[in-house]
């Protein structure tokens, strides 16, 4: 007996301890007060897992300066410390890896990007990943608790491989982690890039208080990411989220994945150009695009954010293509919230504006919900940053003893 109640003790000890880290983390200016008050604590009881923590050099005390404090004391805050362990996060894109080492509030403290246009081996993908990370570790002294991998999909998260992009260099069933981690000596997880930016948006975005929703990525590729009941769904494997993959057009063209009239085959860039030339010819004077043959999904996005013609022409039948998709999902999952993450400038709404006039605009889904559509905290970022909430995310719900 004395030993099970040791073990419920120090259980519910380490719950705390990974509540206030949490809370500490994600929420700006917090007391002790406020923390003993959320989680339901005495003052005592807060107190003492506090400065066990600021102690262990995780969390720090700060005074925060504002004008509106004019009389009396200034109230002190809890922070995470400027000398806390980090997350090293990585991210697998075509075209692009990058690593990061970044904090326990998701704030990128430093960053390696490599750009790549020809054909990548698994050997070359990991040795780059590799030569980014000691790259950074090289001059960095604080420590690293962990490796978070959010890469391009299918990922299969029980055999923690990079399973088999399409197009993508014949790379298949890779044990990325594995392998970073006995490189480096640390815990490596990989997440689906589209089920990252989820969980970014749970924990450091805007979605903190949803219980349910849908993060839609659509850089290369159309990817899907879910929360359900809190928590991301990765499906049986964690190959969830392949939404560019469904049939919206059951006569279509056959797709490389084996489907007929995928989703991605109709909305992508290839086709977002084809429709801008077609436009131009038409009407040659209704832009503000450069005359040439193609066009970057950034510089599209930045052209329609300015209400430029051909692009918000050619967005609107790409957006026509990802309602089909996301009517489905929506009634699939009775779900009433999207965010949409894509590269853009932050105050672009262009994708998100359009997207919610079409799944809201029938009669029916007037009567019968409403779905709220919004743009990612993260704008394209969102992949990376949830490389990081892969590993705090383990932290703040108390499965990893720190």
């Amino acid at each position: 007996m004395p030993n099970l109640l040791g073990s419920n003790l120090r259980d519910v000890r380490m719950r705390n301890r990974a509540l206030i880290l949490k809370l500490v983390a994600t929420k700006r200016m917090i007391s002790r007060a406020d923390l003993s008050r959320r989680m339901g604590l005495t003052k005592t009881t807060a107190g003492i897992v506090v400065s066990d923590l600021i102690d262990e050099g995780i969390i720090c005390e700060t005074q925060i300066d504002s004008a509106e404090i004019t009389m009396g004391r200034k109230p002190i805050y809890l922070d995470i410390s400027p000398n806390s362990p980090c997350v090293c996060g990585m991210l697998i894109k075509r075209g692009l890896l990058s690593v990061i080492f970044a904090d326990y509030k998701g704030t990128i403290l430093v960053r390696r990007d490599h750009e790549y246009s020809r054909d990548i081996s698994s050997a070359k993908l990991v040795d780059t990943l590799l030569e980014l990370y000691d790259k950074l570790k090289s001059t960095w002294e604080r420590k690293i608790i962990a490796v978070g991998i959010s890469a391009i999909g299918p990922v299969d998260i029980v055999k923690q491989q990079l399973a088999n992009p399409p197009n993508f260099h014949g790379i298949s069933n890779l044990p990325l982690p594995k392998i970073i981690s006995d490189e480096t000596g640390l815990p490596a997880f990989i997440i689906h890039d589209a089920g990252a930016g989820a969980l970014a948006e749970k924990i450091y975005g805007k979605a903190e208080d949803y219980q349910n929703f849908i993060y839609i990525h659509m850089i290369e590729g159309i990817g899907a990411g879910y929360i359900l009941n809190n928590k991301v769904y990765n499906g049986v494997s964690g190959k969830s989220g392949e939404i560019g993959h469904t049939s919206i057009n059951f006569s279509g063209p056959l797709c490389y994945c084996g489907n007929n009239g995928c989703l991605e085959m109709y909305a992508n860039v290839e086709t977002l150009n084809a429709k801008i030339r077609h436009l131009r010819k038409i009407y040659p004077a209704h832009t503000v695009l450069a005359d040439k043959a193609n066009y970057s999904w950034r510089e599209i996005i930045d052209a329609a954010d300015m209400s430029d013609f051909l692009a918000i022409s050619a967005l609107d039948e790409f957006c026509g293509y990802v309602a089909q998709a996301l009517a489905n999902a929506v009634n699939l999952f009775d779900i009433d919230r999207i965010i949409i993450g894509y590269d853009s400038s932050p105050n672009d709404a262009v994708i998100a504006n359009i997207l919610s006039e079409m799944l809201n605009s029938n009669e029916r889904s007037a009567n019968y919900r409403k779905i709220t559509i919004e743009k990612s905290t993260f704008c394209g970022d969102a992949p990376l940053i949830g490389s990081v909430a892969l590993i705090t995310d383990r932290l703040f719900n108390g499965d990893w003893e720190f």
